[in-house]
């Protein structure tokens, strides 16, 4: 759920705020789990990690001791030490990390349905057997099925169907999140004449801050950004905003090319990265529906500190964070060859 630096980070300033000195040396850096388990046992419980959506509150850990063998798969699984073995008998942790986020690791890791979790959005009703294969998908089909996507900005005069929608919507939820339950947001537009109409307001907003964008702005703020930040908005932002302006005055729409559908996945309290997987899983969703997709990555930064009254016309928040617009439609052309990519870079350390 954390990353390493992340949990190395918070345990620093708790212990430097409470007046206790913890050395971290770089030989004992990695060993998060032994800091980890040091920091729970020392301090007092503290409250769930705040979503949107939930607030502080915690999931509530129901235990059927009827069921339960106390075979410790549960207490091995749960990084927020919610749960403990104490005299041969599993028990809720008065002391854990943060309080039960509702991951539902314990639920899904007991072979005797012992378990339930609820709250944080989650019931009972959530939770089915698994009913497929150990492995329903190989490397050597899911390999060539994700070289073969590409990016589609050429679809077809026809609507996608709303049962697709779902399924792309469906799938796409079960993308991994930073913490649980998910605060990714998902605005749908349906249609072409919609997607034009955002498409065309959001140009428009553009064209009444275009002097924001402009080379003589460029050149005031050169001073204060760095050479590859000015190098972005001389080689991409100032000729896009330009050519998105003057495309729309030609009724042209080159933002969202005429998509018969649009999404857009955006965050609230979320991890930065969660709307961009839970998009990828979009696109992912629709090759498989024999549907084409393509991220557009161009309005998102524009709105997070500006379009007060295009938010509003679109429900989207006030302060929007991270977001990404994903496109769909049936693919006009077909394409007969795939190009390899590559890293810029991997190293192993």
């Amino acid at each position: 759920m954390f990353s390493n630096i992340a949990v190395k980070t918070y345990l620093i300033g708790f212990y430097a705020n409470s007046g206790s000195v913890l050395h971290l040396s770089t030989k004992i850096s990695c060993n998060i789990d032994y800091l980890v388990h040091s920091f729970v046992l020392q301090n007092k419980s503290l409250m769930s990690v705040a979503t949107s959506r939930t607030g502080t509150e915690d999931a509530r850990i129901l235990i059927d001791h009827s069921k339960c063998t106390a075979c410790g798969l549960c207490v091995k699984v749960c990084k927020d030490f919610s749960l403990l073995l104490e005299d041969k008998t599993l028990k809720i942790n008065p002391k854990p990390l943060f309080g039960c986020i509702g991951c539902g690791h314990c639920v899904a890791v007991c072979p005797y349905d012992a378990i339930t979790v609820e709250g944080r959005t989650l019931s009972a009703s959530d939770y089915s057997v698994l009913t497929f294969p150990e492995k329903p998908v190989v490397f050597e089909n899911l390999f060539p099925f994700l070289l073969n996507r590409r990016s589609i900005r050429d679809f077809k005069n026809k609507p996608v169907e709303q049962a697709l929608i779902d399924k792309i919507l469906s799938l796409s939820s079960t993308a991994p999140m930073g913490l649980p339950p998910s605060d990714v947001s998902v605005m749908v537009i349906n249609g072409r004449e919609k997607v034009r109409e955002f498409s065309f307001d959001f140009i428009d907003m553009l064209g009444r801050m275009q002097w924001m964008v402009s080379p003589f702005m460029l050149s005031l703020m050169r001073p204060f950004i760095s050479k590859d930040d000015y190098l972005v908005f001389k080689s991409f932002v100032l000729p896009m905003v330009s050519f998105f302006t003057e495309s729309r005055n030609r009724d042209e729409n080159y933002l969202l090319y005429d998509a018969p559908l649009a999404m857009m996945f955006y965050g609230n309290m979320s991890d930065p990265a969660d709307p961009y997987i839970a998009a990828t899983y979009a696109t992912l969703a629709a090759e498989s529906l024999g549907l084409g997709s393509c991220m557009i990555g161009s309005v998102g930064p524009f709105l997070k500190n500006t379009g007060k009254d295009f938010k509003k016309k679109y429900k989207l928040p006030a302060k929007m964070r991270d977001s990404i617009i994903v496109i769909f439609g049936y693919p006009q052309v077909k394409f007969s060859k795939t190009i390899k990519r590559s890293f810029a870079k991997v190293e192993y350390c």
